[in-house]
């Protein structure tokens, strides 16, 4: 056997990374169970790999899922309505998916729509089996219980979320008409509504981190200055959806992100992405997580397996062949593996994604406050080796500093890769 001896940056979070916790890489993927059913499978390399820990595997460490009250429910009048009859994205569909989560090691964000179906800016539909209830004060207490109820499934499933927003992209309040904010008077009634939806985090676990969520611009500071001036101040995270085709550019994303962090210098809130498309994946991240006083909380890309906008033209797996087959992995989704090594996304070494070596942790020394070591990896003597920088080009002599991907192939055409660093 060949040894191969590369220095690596085996720890993630040094000085120059000092967060109070790991900066958030996040995904929403509720459409995966769905298109798992139908028969749609996921690839790696070539290889069938399950979806969570494909993302896991290249620096991801929180997922989103959204729930529904009852996606099976007819809404007259609306075509995305029902919107699974099947039950995906309800409760009981939810919670397998939340299952998967915790199995490969990741954060959960539980997105409460309070609606049948999909809840954004131009629409809020009130559940129908909420349709009796009529006054704030019905609504409210509906709202609280049923937050309760539902996280206590999930604990009681052993999977209850590290954080929960209350509500979809309410830039215009929720469950319409009772809680629509479309004058100065009615906030106080969408802000008790919200304040609800704490109160049944709370009753399960005060420890659950709370975000709300608007759009990018739209006033959204000021969207998030009505709420508190109406009384909702248990909030942990400020969340943005975020879609050049329509918030803006990314300059625009700077802008209000900038704001806010010098709007909420002396709190503890932070910012979040929380909806975004692959397009300016790493410019996103970059203004998220370069915000002053560790302001910047993270992001979550929508959708990255199943979804592409018509607008961005980038997405991080493509199908196969255009059929229903199969969806892989491409070189777009290798660049979050650079931006967890930029962030420090993983919490420590053991939860890194640099892959293990088939044999021991060699030759540590250090440097100031950086920890350098050495991977040794076995390397069978008539395998070549390969150098690829996250691009997809090929080095040829040696690498820069930076971050890399060594291939292995065997003659059996196996191939094999472990991510190094060059320091």
């Amino acid at each position: 056997m060949n040894k191969i001896v590369l220095p690596v940056l085996l720890g993630f979070v040094m000085s120059v990374f000092a967060q109070n916790e790991p900066f958030t890489l996040g995904a929403d993927i509720s459409w995966i169970q769905q298109k798992e059913n139908s028969g749609v499978r996921y690839y790696h390399d070539g290889v069938q790999q399950d979806p969570f820990a494909i993302l896991k595997n290249h620096g991801f460490n929180y997922i989103r899922l959204r729930l529904f009250v009852d996606p099976t429910a007819k809404i007259p009048n609306e075509s995305e309505s029902p919107y699974s009859t099947a039950g995906y994205c309800g409760l009981d569909s939810t919670i397998k998916m939340a299952k998967r989560i915790k199995t490969a090691g990741m954060k959960f964000l539980l997105d409460f729509h309070y609606s049948d179906t999909w809840a954004d800016p131009a629409k809020q539909y009130k559940p129908m089996s909420w349709q009796s209830l009529t006054t704030l004060a019905q609504l409210t207490a509906k709202v609280r219980s049923y937050t309760k109820e539902s996280l206590e499934a999930f604990k009681s499933n052993g999977v209850l979320p590290d954080m929960v927003q209350i509500g979809n992209e309410t830039v215009s309040g929720m469950i319409w008409d009772v809680g629509r904010n479309y004058s100065p008077g009615s906030w106080s009634n969408f802000a008790a509504l919200v304040n609800a939806g704490i109160d049944g985090v709370k009753d399960v676990d005060a420890n659950v981190k709370i975000m709300v969520h608007t759009i990018n611009e739209k006033n959204p500071n000021g969207w998030l200055t009505n709420l508190k001036n109406n009384g909702v101040s248990r909030v942990d995270v400020f969340g943005l959806s975020y879609y050049t085709k329509w918030h803006g550019q990314p300059d625009s994303l700077q802008r209000v992100a900038t704001k806010f962090a010098a709007d909420n210098a002396s709190n503890n809130m932070k910012i979040a992405v929380a909806e975004y498309t692959a397009k300016y994946h790493e410019r996103v991240n970059d203004i998220i997580f370069n915000l002053p006083n560790n302001k910047g909380f993270g992001t979550f890309i929508w959708e990255p397996a199943d979804w592409n906008d018509n607008d961005s033209g980038v997405v991080l797996f493509d199908w196969k062949g255009g059929t229903n087959s199969g969806r892989y992995a491409n070189a777009h989704l290798d660049d979050y593996i650079g931006l967890a090594v930029k962030y420090g996304t993983q919490a420590s070494s053991s939860s890194s994604v640099v892959p293990s070596s088939s044999s021991s942790v060699a030759q540590s020394s250090s440097s100031g406050t950086t920890a350098i070591h050495s991977i040794i990896a076995d390397i069978p003597q008539n395998a070549r080796i390969e150098v690829y920088n996250l691009r997809g080009e090929r080095i040829y002599g040696t690498p820069a500093q930076g971050v890399y991907v060594i291939i292995t192939i065997l003659p059996s055409n196996n191939k094999t890769k472990r991510l190094f660093y060059v320091h």
